[in-house]
């Protein structure tokens, strides 16, 4: 009547145990935190990269998984670099939210001044679509619902259909 052993039972506290590592002295964070990589590069997926390099690079070229993973820490690494310059500019001014201003900030900040002029351009065009998207335009005067000219449909429950009556005639 015993319970049956899981399989794999035996890996399960190998792996544990591997999680449990703490990070060498190296991979530890400027403010002293330990920490690796993988929980800054999850916004970042390696596929995602991965495309926009083939885009770049001749067709006939092939990039090691090594260069593939260098290039990925180097743009998780400037993604936090950046990001981490807006969140002293938020700070200063006593917000807690980011804005895309701060990031524009930052990059003149830190002397990354050809990047400002197409940032500011796309979030303009960022949000001018999706407040037109969302409908967020501005006040804008609509016509008066127009009436129905039908007779009204009869009110039942949400999500229980209508099946209206046929009459029988005796």
């Amino acid at each position: 009547m015993g319970r049956k052993a899981k399989r794999g039972g035996a890996k399960k506290g190998v792996r544990d145990a591997e999680k449990a590592k703490v990070a060498p002295a190296d991979c530890a964070s400027p403010d002293g935190e330990g920490g690796s990589s993988a929980s800054a590069a999850a916004g970042l997926p390696m596929a995602n990269l991965v495309r926009l390099m083939r885009q770049v690079i001749p067709k006939g070229v092939k990039v090691s998984a090594r260069a593939k993973q260098l290039t990925h820490d180097c743009a998780v690494e400037f993604v936090g670099f950046v990001a981490g310059e807006a969140s002293e500019q938020a700070r200063a001014q006593h917000r807690r939210i980011i804005s895309p201003e701060d990031f524009t900030r930052a990059f003149q900040t830190l002397g990354l001044d050809d990047n400002v002029e197409p940032m500011s351009t796309y979030f303009r065009r960022y949000r001018e679509h999706h407040n037109i998207a969302a409908g967020y335009g501005g006040f804008v005067p609509r016509a008066p619902a127009v009436a129905a000219t039908t007779a009204a449909a009869p009110v039942t429950a949400p999500g229980v259909p209508f099946f209206p009556m046929r009459r029988c005639s005796t």
